[in-house]
C-alpha cells in the first residue's frame, strides 16, 4: 500500500499488476472444480446412478461461480484481488486501486500510464502523476496559480514546444461530460444485488413448478 498523496480526495492508493485471464481466481479454481466433480460423477459413482444428483452439485457449484463473477462488479476490492496482483515499484503496475476519502465517491480501479520519466492516472477528472526518478508517490498535478500577478501580466505566451509539453501535463483545458454506453448502463443494472436475487427467486419458483 502506497502512502496516501498529499490530497484531499484520496486516502490510499494500492498498485496492482493484471494477470492472464486463465489465471483469474474466477477461472482456473473452477475449471479443476468443474472437471474434477464431472470425473467423479461420470467415472467414479456413474452418472445413470446418480443422475439428479449430479445435476443438483453442478447447479450448486454453478451458482457459486456466477456469485463469484458478480462479485467482481460489486466490489472494487474483490476484483482487485481475484484479477490482479500487488506489486510495489510503479514501473510494475498496470492498474492502481484508488480508495477516496470519506463522502468523497466510491474507490476505482484506474489504469496508469507509464512513461520513459513519469507514471499517471486520472481519478475523478483529476491527473495524479508520478516522477519515476525521485519520489516514485503519486500526486496530483501542481498547476502554477501562485505566483504573483506580474508574472502573468509579462507573460508573452507559450512557445509549440512548451504548448506540446503542457499538454501532456496538464491535458486540455476542456470539460468533457461522459455519456455512458447502452451496454455499459445494461450491464450494470442487470448485475445489481436486487436484480439478481429477483432473477434468482424466479428461478427458484420455475424449479418448484416444473421439477
Amino acid at each position: 500500500m502506497m502512502a496516501a498523496p498529499i490530497d484531499h480526495n484520496i486516502q490510499s492508493i494500492s498498485l496492482h499488476k493484471n494477470v492472464p485471464i486463465l489465471w483469474h481466481f474466477y477461472v482456473f479454481p473452477f475449471v479443476l472444480i468443474y472437471a474434477t466433480w464431472l470425473y467423479l460423477w461420470t467415472i467414479v459413482y456413474g452418472i445413470d446412478e446418480y443422475w439428479e444428483l449430479g445435476l443438483i452439485a453442478l447447479a450448486v457449484i454453478g451458482i457459486i461461480h456466477i456469485l463469484v463473477c458478480l462479485s467482481c462488479y460489486w466490489s472494487v476490492h474483490i476484483r482487485a484481488k481475484l484479477t490482479t496482483r500487488k506489486v510495489k515499484e510503479v514501473t510494475d503496475a498496470t492498474f492502481a486501486k484508488v480508495i477516496p476519502t470519506a463522502n468523497n465517491g466510491s474507490a476505482e480501479i484506474v489504469t496508469i500510464y507509464q512513461g520513459s520519466e513519469k507514471a499517471w492516472f486520472i481519478f475523478q477528472k483529476i491527473k495524479y502523476m508520478c516522477d519515476l526518478s525521485e519520489k516514485k508517490q503519486f500526486a496530483a498535478v501542481d498547476f502554477p496559480v501562485a505566483e504573483p500577478f506580474s508574472v502573468y501580466n509579462s507573460s508573452k505566451g507559450l512557445e509549440d514546444m512548451e504548448v506540446v509539453k503542457a499538454k501532456m501535463i496538464y491535458n486540455d483545458n476542456a470539460l468533457q461530460m461522459d455519456i455512458p454506453p447502452f451496454l455499459e448502463l445494461f450491464i450494470e443494472r442487470a448485475t445489481a444485488p436486487f436484480f439478481v436475487f429477483q432473477v434468482f427467486c424466479v428461478g427458484l419458483w420455475c424449479l418448484d413448478e416444473y421439477w
